[in-house]
């Protein structure tokens, strides 16, 4: 079984946020993202940090997290998906690329926040009971190691 991934993109945000409602009446959000980012040369060493600004947008319940949450200088970490699109800009045909939104949070290494646990969990906690009994934590202490090939 492989491990589930998505595209990530960690940045700051580099405009003053944007919202609008889509022709089909869903929120869109909308701004720049500053992305400070490091790579690696063909020698293996790293190269001095480099910024690069994109285009962020999200729709629907993420845009409307956003709108009640983010700030110009807010640093978020998105998931998402990047898309390209087309347009006309001084008669010519020309591309861009945006990432498009699906989850985001701030970044927690640079933001200050409290956790409010005022609502009762989503997950149903019987697992967590089930493995905190000592003679389940003696069974798994000692089950043994199995390797798995292919």
């Amino acid at each position: 079984m492989t491990i589930p991934t998505r595209q990530c993109i960690v940045g700051e945000i580099a405009s003053k946020p944007r919202w609008k409602k889509t022709s089909r009446g869903e929120v869109r959000f909308f701004a720049r993202i500053k992305v400070v980012a490091r790579r690696e040369r063909p020698d293996g060493s790293m190269s001095e940090p480099t910024e690069s600004f994109h285009n962020l947008v999200a729709y629907g319940h993420p845009a409307e997290r956003a709108r009640a949450r983010l700030r110009y200088g807010d640093v978020v970490i998105a998931a998402g998906f990047v898309r390209t699109y087309e347009y006309l800009s001084d008669g010519a045909e020309r591309y861009g690329e945006e990432f498009v939104v699906s989850w985001w949070g701030h970044e927690a290494w640079t933001t200050t926040y409290s956790v409010d646990r005022t609502r009762p969990p989503t997950m149903l906690p019987f697992r967590r009971r089930a493995l905190s009994r000592p003679a389940a934590l003696a069974s798994l202490r000692t089950a043994p190691v199995v390797a798995v090939t292919r």
